[in-house]
């Protein structure tokens, strides 16, 4: 890898960093200058507007989970302009681009999802304001889109080429019942092999995930059945679904390992003068012992089951996501590059859990972590936003581990 011109302040790529001066600064190999590290926000700060030009175009194109057609189109035109040799959708309909290294003797993975939980049918009109922008999904995932769409532009306005290979894909059909059914289609149907893996969130900058928590997602539907086959006891679905809601948050879970039950949402009823016939239940277990998700899931089919006789009511359940626990230990010389490009940027780290598309990742034992880009906030009563200032150190940060990983930092956790 090499700068391709003489910048001062831009990470190293060779070791060494050429000033104008009469010699060089060398660069120990493995390490990061922090004060080069530091200067790479400033670099970026010309392409800020071209930045939050995509976000705002990608922010405003609906994409609900199965419908994110227009947005993939919109990356893959972007792709092309980026002069990548090789964009296009691929058969599960991923927006998919590939930036090939000098070398290409490793290959980076960099993805984020697509799709948000708005419906096409909402407003998705987004408002700039002096600090932020606002507006539906635009911190999940609209930002992290639109820093993935942004990748190519970036390397080449800052005279970056890698050695290693970079595999950047805008995947659909992540959330809710999608299930990550995109980024699993490509992984499994993958013509090369990955050495590592980057998930790409809009919040928040300093989130660092790299391990899985064990997850089950699923819903718990109550019909109420025909009048002619109802006996004594029958009620409506929701007083039934309350009963079942009851039970749940009675069963007994341990703090180690750490096992919680999560009632999410309950939908029912039309109108006020009408006894509902079906209520449906969204609940998720998470813990770091499968073992554990495996005994109160058994206790949930249990509670249904008896329900179902007890009330005269049709009651199902249907798991639709499962996750097994798993990742990477603090000490992965994947993590401590990505600590020390933070660092580096006077990003705090947040090695907390959250839910993304990671655990595909570690379910095929490819390195990988998830990122964030900007502050902001997302699915509360308020508007989702993100904050303007922070995105350009949140991209400074992929490039940095893109060049962390480009030196071969972390390779010796990859080939064993």
């Amino acid at each position: 890898m090499r700068a391709a011109s003489a910048k001062p302040g831009v990470y190293p790529v060779t070791g060494t960093v050429e000033d104008g001066s009469n010699g060089s600064h060398a660069t120990p190999a493995g390490s990061a200058p922090v004060g080069l590290l530091a200067d790479l926000p400033a670099q970026l700060a010309p392409m800020r507007e071209e930045m939050l030009a995509n976000l705002v175009m990608i922010g405003q194109t609906p994409a609900p989970t199965g419908g994110e057609e227009r947005r993939v189109q919109y990356i893959m035109d972007r792709f092309a302009e980026s002069g990548l040799p090789d964009a296009g959708a691929d058969e599960a309909g991923n927006a998919v681009g590939f930036l090939p290294g000098k070398v290409g003797d490793r290959t980076v993975l960099l993805v984020a999802h697509l799709d948000t939980i708005v419906p096409a049918s909402i407003d998705h009109n987004a408002t700039v304001l002096a600090d932020r922008i606002e507006g539906p999904g635009i911190s999940d995932n609209s930002l992290g889109a639109a820093a993935l769409t942004m990748l190519p532009t970036v390397l080449q306005k800052l005279g970056i080429e890698l050695n290693c290979n970079l595999q950047l894909l805008g995947s659909v059909k992540s959330l809710d019942r999608g299930d990550h059914a995109g980024l699993k289609f490509f992984l499994d149907h993958a013509t090369r092999p990955y050495d590592f893996g980057v998930c790409v969130e809009g919040v928040a900058l300093g989130r660092l995930n790299y391990f899985s928590i064990g997850t089950i997602r699923g819903d718990i539907s109550c019909r109420v059945r025909p009048v002619e086959s109802r006996s004594y006891g029958s009620e409506s679905a929701i007083v039934v679904l309350n009963y079942i809601i009851n039970r749940i948050l009675a069963i007994e879970t341990p703090t180690r390992p750490f096992t919680k039950i999560r009632i999410a949402r309950v939908r029912a009823g039309k109108s006020y003068d009408v006894d509902p016939d079906k209520a449906t239940l969204g609940f998720e277990i998470n813990s770091h012992s499968d073992e554990m998700i495996g005994r109160v899931l058994e206790q949930i089919e249990d509670i249904v089951s008896e329900m179902s006789a007890r009330h005269a009511v049709d009651a199902d359940l249907d798991v639709f996501f499962r996750r097994t626990a798993g990742g990477l230990r603090f000490s992965h010389p994947l993590i401590r590059s990505c600590v020390q490009v933070m660092e580096g940027l006077g990003i705090e780290p947040d090695q907390g859990h959250s839910p993304s598309e990671l655990s595909e990742f570690i379910a095929r034992d490819i390195p990988a972590v998830t990122l964030g880009i900007s502050e902001g906030s997302k699915h509360h009563d308020k508007m989702d936003y993100v904050m303007i200032e922070p995105v350009m150190r949140g991209i400074a940060q992929l490039v940095g581990l893109l060049l962390s990983l480009d030196r071969g930092d972390a390779d010796s956790a990859a080939a064993s």
